[in-house]
């Protein structure tokens, strides 16, 4: 072979080359494409057995997870049996009719038997949780839009979802809120005033002052401004707190109340009120009311320590005015003595026996080993006395009823009687009970010594 020849041979194999390129690369197209639509149909028939595996149990969530993430893989997506059509046909036939609660959730059910007979059916989850939400079922809506976002396929659009999971948590904020300020009204705590509170701060809405609770506030300002002492401050105080079991979320109520209590030198209980206030505020806003919080605890604090000091001060002239009449009693104690007999000087419905004229049946009071007992040796008397003290020139004791004195129509008695300067009478009353034990009522009593 000459140079000729080899030189035209190596200009004639590139193109021969670029020939039988494209040849290769369709031959290996068509085979790609085989291969892939033999793998699309084996994961369409996987889909199929599935889906029939899921009818029979439509509540293996696993399952159905399985069949979503299969059909995501598949391009285009599958078609949507005729059945789950009809199913979401009729769904969106009784949403546009519904009136109420039940209607909205029985759509809903229509739309969640479409996304069960075609779980990759994500428009089907997304009306279920529409339909619920109309039906103020929130646990159902948000269960389906998360079924919606687990199904809808790459590169959707899902800000409808997005705005209506927003939506869902402020219904179900406002629905929580309802029923916590039921709760509330039937049971004030602490606990529940702070739960409303941080609802109503996540409401989209803030809700609306009862009039009950402007009917207070308005009163507490009024009384505030015709205040002119601590009685005054009361009273708007208690009208503040009035309209704050009405409106537990009520900022500037707490503030006015703090204010006013504050005034009053109710440090306490304006620093609690701070605390509810500071929960309706921004975190910014709540610095200054931090700070206020520790002011009031400072002057709260003084004033404690100014009132201990004014205690010990009151404690130490009570216990000398003790003192003194402690000495006294010691002096008069010695002077004087209840011991001896004594009759009663009669009044109308006394309850003693005897008198001036019947010294047989005087009461005899005496100590022995330190304890007090009165005894009548009265044949006519058959009430007994007890529980006798004596101390400080009072004596005090029981007289009691008996079966054997019909009589005495009471069941008991107890007197209390303080020993005259001159040791000679014993004055006093007696409170009477009845048989049920009742108080009926007290009558004057006094003794006198008998010479």
């Amino acid at each position: 072979m000459n140079t000729r020849s080899i030189l035209l041979g190596i200009m004639l194999l590139p193109l021969s080359c670029a020939i039988a390129l494209p040849a290769s690369a369709q031959t290996a197209k068509h085979s790609a494409g085989s291969r892939q639509s033999s793998s699309d149909a084996a994961s369409r028939n996987q889909l199929a057995a599935y889906l029939v595996e899921f009818q029979r149990n439509p509540g293996d969530s696993t399952l159905r997870s399985e069949i979503v993430e299969l059909a995501k893989t598949m391009n285009p997506a599958p078609a949507i049996p005729p059945p789950a059509r009809d199913s979401f046909a009729k769904a969106v036939a009784k949403m546009t009719a519904a009136s109420s609660a039940d209607d909205f959730k029985a759509a809903a059910a229509l739309f969640e038997q479409a996304a069960v007979q075609a779980p990759w059916y994500a428009d089907a989850d997304f009306s279920a949780a529409t339909a619920y939400a109309h039906g103020a079922d929130y646990d159902h809506a948000r269960l389906n839009l998360t079924l919606y976002m687990a199904a809808v396929r790459p590169g959707t659009d899902t800000r409808n979802a997005d705005e209506l999971k927003s939506d869902l948590d402020h219904q179900q904020t406002a629905q929580q809120f309802q029923q916590a300020l039921q709760q509330f009204t039937a049971n004030p705590t602490n606990a529940g005033r702070s739960q409303i509170i941080k609802l109503a701060q996540g409401m989209k809405t803030p809700p609306d002052i009862p009039e009950e609770a402007r009917g207070h506030y308005v009163m507490a300002v009024v009384l505030v401004n015709s205040a002119e002492d601590n009685a005054g401050y009361d009273r708007a105080i208690n009208e503040y707190k009035a309209a704050l079991l009405a409106a537990p979320w009520w900022a500037d109520a707490y503030k006015k109340l703090a204010t006013i209590q504050a005034a009053a030198s109710h440090y306490d209980d304006a620093i609690s009120t701070l605390f509810f206030y500071q929960q309706t505020q921004s975190a910014a806003d709540a610095r200054s009311t931090q700070d206020e919080i520790y002011r009031l605890k400072a002057l709260g604090q003084k004033a404690a320590d100014e009132q201990a000091k004014q205690q010990k001060e009151e404690e130490k002239l009570k216990l000398i005015e003790q003192n003194q009449q402690n000495a006294r009693a010691v002096i008069n104690s010695s002077k004087f003595t209840i011991e001896g007999r004594w009759y009663q000087n009669s009044t109308p419905n006394d309850y003693f026996v005897g008198g001036r004229e019947s010294p047989d049946c005087d009461y005899f009071v005496k100590q022995n080993a330190g304890r007090w007992t009165i005894t009548n040796t009265c044949s006519k008397s058959t009430r007994p006395i007890d529980q006798v003290e004596f101390q400080n020139r009072q004596l005090s004791f029981r007289l009691l009823g008996s079966a054997h004195d019909p009589s005495f129509q009471f069941a008991q008695v107890t007197v209390t009687l303080v020993l005259s300067e001159d040791g000679q009478s014993l004055d006093g009353r007696g409170t009477a009970y009845d048989k049920s034990f009742y108080n009926v009522g007290d009558h004057p009593v006094r003794w006198m010594r008998r010479d």
